[in-house]
């Protein structure tokens, strides 16, 4: 078939992506041996593995975790290290057996494990790709450790709002983050941006705010609807801006706080929490 490696031909032939088809080819090697290009035997790493994933009792992801493991070790270490991680996969999953073997791992190569975590670090990457449709797809890897504190921010903010609350785990981490956003917004911490503090800006016509119909934009693009523009500027900077016939600006009024800290108390006290039609957030979370 003109393949130049075996992992080129499980390629070509399972239509699987090259970075699995090497993986497969590994872990086969690893469990089963192979030869060298002379023909000889080359004797299998893994034979406790092996025979574990004959049986059934562990699966190809504990086997990956086995051999990316020993490949990290001294060949001093492979046999006990074999069998522990083999006797452990049969009692947990492949991610609880990774931080087992993360473990092992630190105790007999810390140095190792210290590479690892810088390695882990350069690899980190975050992407809001548009849909179609107009959401965002957020997309991303963090370390280990940033991850435990964007974790750490978020989680206080995803827990259920009460008993009605039937929003899905994942709905919830999405709301979370969002509401990171806005509170990092209100809190005047941020860098200046084009010599304003950043801000969320929306802009739309005057008659259309007030007839609701067409759609404002962001300043990254996103559309937005005049009712969901109007629940925001509940509590806004609007700043007038009078445009020319071909959207050239005229002249830049200031902006004007629509909610004093005195009406947002009586707001409080008079709506206790969003009076936007089908809105449930609480008062903290509007009239900032």
């Amino acid at each position: 078939m003109g393949a130049y490696s075996t992992a080129s031909l499980l390629r070509d032939t399972v239509r699987i992506s090259p970075a699995d088809a090497r993986r497969r080819v590994a872990d086969a090697n690893a469990l089963f041996g192979s030869t060298t290009l002379t023909g000889q035997p080359i004797e299998p790493q893994l034979p406790v593995a092996a025979q574990a994933l004959a049986d059934g009792v562990i699966s190809r992801d504990h086997v990956q975790i086995v051999r990316t493991t020993i490949d990290t070790l001294p060949a001093e270490h492979h046999a006990e290290v074999e069998q522990l991680l083999v006797e452990e996969a049969t009692r947990f999953d492949p991610v609880k057996l990774g931080k087992l073997a993360t473990r092992t791992r630190a105790h007999l190569q810390p140095e190792h494990v210290v590479l690892e975590e810088q390695q882990a670090r350069k690899r980190m990457e975050f992407s809001m790709i548009e849909d179609i449709d107009g959401t965002i797809i957020v997309r991303g890897r963090l370390s280990p450790e940033c991850a435990e504190v964007l974790k750490a921010a978020l989680s206080p903010l995803a827990k259920p709002a009460g008993k009605d609350d039937d929003r899905s785990a994942t709905r919830r981490w999405a709301d979370a983050l969002v509401e990171l956003a806005h509170r990092v917004l209100n809190s005047d911490t941020l860098p200046q941006d084009g010599g304003r503090r950043p801000h969320l800006a929306i802009t739309i016509s005057y008659e259309q705010l007030r007839d609701q119909i067409g759609l404002g934009h962001g300043d990254f693009g996103a559309m937005i609807t005049p009712q969901t523009i109007r629940q925001i500027a509940c509590d806004a900077g609007i700043t007038p801006i009078v445009l020319n016939s071909e959207g050239q600006p005229l002249d830049v009024g200031r902006e004007q706080r629509t909610v004093t800290a005195t009406i947002r108390a009586a707001l409080i006290a008079r709506d206790k929490g969003c009076s936007f039609p089908g809105c449930d957030r609480p008062p903290e979370w509007q009239y900032r």
